[in-house]
């Protein structure tokens, strides 16, 4: 119920401030697991992507949002929940974030850890959640400044499946290949091309 009205209210305050050009929610599947691997350029990016899909996903968040007070029940509410970027595996997230795919849930990772122009450095965890859990990972581009009234644009591209991979173990060398997939088709779809 939460999470309904603030996408109401983030999409009426959204569709105030910018001009919102959208494809591809297509391919957004009905139902089953799903991971959104997205750019990451502004705080207002995890709202755009929401209120353009009819599903109720779950994101990892930097762990510093969920402050003592409103900071965590409003994100706690909203169907965030945190990671510690400074351990090289945050095993609650991991486990988090498995046990929502198992049970057929979306999950929204902004793969670049931060806010920065460029995905180029963006951490393999993604490529590690699809192929531990089968789920196909739906990469989104978002283009735009953020300015008022300006343009921005948020492409869903077509779910990179997992369905290749089953049954292999998961090594470096398959989650870099399933990452410079990712990498590209974000970059992509961030530049413009969809």
């Amino acid at each position: 119920m939460f999470y309904r009205m603030c996408r109401i209210i983030g999409w009426i305050l959204g569709n105030l401030m910018y001009r919102f050009e959208v494809t591809g929610r297509e391919n957004i599947p009905e139902n089953g697991a799903f991971l959104l691997c997205s750019n990451h350029i502004h705080a207002f990016d995890p709202v755009a992507l929401s209120i353009f899909i009819k599903r109720e996903p779950r994101f990892m968040a930097k762990k510093e949002l969920f402050s003592p007070g409103f900071g965590n029940w409003f994100f706690t509410n909203y169907g965030a929940y945190p990671i510690d970027r400074s351990a090289a595996i945050d095993m609650k997230a991991y486990r988090t974030t498995l046990d929502i795919l198992k049970n057929g849930g979306g999950v929204v990772i902004f793969s670049q850890g931060t806010r920065m122009k460029d995905f180029d450095n963006a951490k393999s965890g993604v490529a590690v959640f699809a192929l531990k859990s089968g789920a196909p990972i739906i990469p989104v581009g978002i283009r735009g400044t953020y300015k008022l009234f300006s343009k921005i644009e948020v492409h869903y591209g077509k779910p990179i499946p997992m369905d290749e991979y089953a049954g292999q173990k998961v090594k470096t060398e398959l989650v870099n290949e399933v990452m410079e997939t990712v990498i590209e088709r974000v970059t992509e779809l961030s530049q413009g091309a969809n």
